[in-house]
């Protein structure tokens, strides 16, 4: 009796917000195996959406509580506009009303997340596909070995799987291994790209007439990953062909990067090649904004260290309020790290990021009207995070130093005299001051030095004194729990704790004692 045969896969997207859970379904079945193929995953009913327009999957397996567009409503719209896709709700013990609401919507089943596993998944993928015409006669029953993709993939995502040896002998004849990665180009769909991306490496494979076996892996991480079998254990041959790649990507303005691991033996190091070597090398994307090719052996080559920023040097100028060199420090060494491979890109934008904070704290410290900058730095590191090389982050630094400049130049709080004024006061907060005993340090009649407070700063002499103190207080209040309010009173520079409690109400609108327990 001929074994029947399923040429045609029920295609899945996958959609959750949790990265770990797409993952672990992923890897909870060998898909193309029992008949299934995953096109997409989502992290939200919006991005689900389109990938719906796009890959047309028989199955939607996804969960209910989501930002941007929950399940409920993805459930809806999907099965509005297509009606032959099948839905399977993803549901915790407690979402019982929100699966009831979308079973009116016609979903085909649920599966509770706590209890996922291969056996009750496979059971319910495979009920659900019957209900697709395509499917009905298929022979969902029928044994099948484990697919070479599927142990490719739990060996590139560091997972155990046993495997014929001689099974990938045979797909893979030769004795070294290379891993090749590509970057996709996102004016066009991933299905596109691996599509340009296929055939072309076809072509340059034939046109070499060498032996090499190639192979495209699972895509992760936005990236394209082929895995090379080759003759020898000489990168030679790999690297022609990824240089043939990006020559063909020119030549067909596709915007891609090409990546390329060092030569390894055993198939079974791929999730060490994958982790160790390329992502790293795909990390020093970031500093290598105009390389298209990237080559591990290379890139270990060019690993000089290059001058280490000088924070103590840095911090004291802003300190001496020398704002010129800080600044001018910073956007040099900014500047320096285009080409450099010795920091890691997490690393330096983390850097960043504490640079600017010092900025800024240093800004207010020192009175300079610096709101603007504050207000907006969330935005800064935000956008700092998310870009993708070197030349986005320092045109980013740029912009945030031309605006502490103008802090600087044009919108200094007050004159002179009276930096040197708030200055005392920021350093003896604690001590019983008074307006007669700061006039008299500072050589000012009490009535003079009231009226050009007054003039030259926002809050008037008690205002501002009590301002300060009562922030002092509430960082003590925060991060001093064995400190009584009494004693943080006395710290802050009032004597009279009932007092104290009363200024504190009217400025943050709460006693002390309920500030603390918040």
């Amino acid at each position: 009796m001929k074994e029947s045969v399923m040429t045609v896969y029920c295609k899945v997207l996958i959609v959750d917000d949790e990265m770990l859970v797409r993952q672990g379904i992923r890897h909870l079945l060998d898909w193309g195996s029992e008949g299934f193929q995953i096109v997409g995953e989502a992290s939200n009913g919006k991005e689900a959406l389109e990938m719906v327009h796009l890959f047309q999957p028989n199955i939607v397996l996804t969960d209910i509580v989501m930002p941007v567009m929950d399940g409920e409503e993805l459930t809806r719209i999907v099965k509005g506009m297509y009606p032959e896709i099948e839905i399977v709700v993803l549901s915790s013990f407690g979402e019982f009303e929100y699966v009831r609401s979308t079973f009116q919507s016609g979903v085909a089943d649920y599966m509770l997340k706590p209890k996922l596993d291969a056996v009750s998944m496979l059971a319910v993928l495979k009920k659900t596909a019957e209900r697709i015409p395509a499917f009905q006669h298929s022979d969902w029953k029928s044994e099948k070995k484990q697919s070479v993709d599927y142990i490719l993939d739990k060996l590139i995502s560091g997972y155990s799987v046993e495997y014929d040896k001689d099974e990938i002998s045979a797909i893979f004849p030769y004795t070294s291994f290379d891993l090749l990665s590509v970057v996709q180009d996102k004016s066009v769909s991933l299905a596109r790209n691996e599509e340009w991306l296929d055939a072309a490496l076809k072509a340059i494979i034939q046109k070499r007439n060498k032996p090499v076996a190639i192979r495209r892996l699972s895509h992760q991480d936005g990236y394209i990953r082929y895995l090379l079998n080759l003759d020898n254990s000489v990168q030679e041959d790999a690297v022609q062909i990824a240089q043939q790649l990006v020559e063909a990507s020119d030549k067909g303005h596709v915007a891609i990067v090409v990546a390329l691991s060092r030569i390894f033996e055993h198939i079974h190091e791929l999730n060490d090649i994958y982790t160790n070597d390329m992502l790293r090398v795909l990390d020093h994307r970031f500093f290598l904004p105009d390389r298209r090719l990237l080559i591990v052996n290379e890139l270990e080559k060019q690993t000089e260290k290059g001058e280490p920023f000088d924070m103590e040097a840095f911090t004291a100028e802003l300190n001496h309020q020398e704002f010129d060199l800080a600044f001018g420090r910073l956007s040099t060494y900014a500047h320096s790290m285009n080409g450099r491979l010795d920091t890691d890109m997490f690393e330096f934008k983390s850097f960043l990021d504490h640079s600017l904070f010092n900025i800024i704290v240093t800004l207010k410290h020192f009175h300079y009207e610096a709101s603007s900058l504050d207000e907006g730095k969330y935005e800064y590191f935000r956008a700092i995070h998310e870009a993708e090389h070197i030349g986005e982050v320092i045109l980013l630094l740029e912009k945030f130093l031309n605006e502490a400049v103008s802090c600087v130049s044009d919108h200094r709080t007050g004159s002179p005299g009276i930096q040197k004024i708030l200055q005392y006061m920021d350093m003896h907060f604690s001590q019983p001051l008074t307006l007669t005993e700061v006039a008299k340090h500072f050589h000012f009649n009490p009535s003079y030095l009231s009226n050009y407070f007054t003039v030259h700063n926002k809050e008037g002499f008690n205002e501002y004194l009590n301002r300060i103190r009562i922030d002092k207080a509430c960082t003590l209040l925060r991060e001093n729990p064995n400190l009584s309010i009494s004693e943080i009173s006395n710290l802050v520079g009032y004597s009279d704790h009932s007092y104290f409690t009363k200024v504190f109400r009217k400025l943050m609108g709460i006693s002390p004692s309920h500030y603390r327990k918040k």
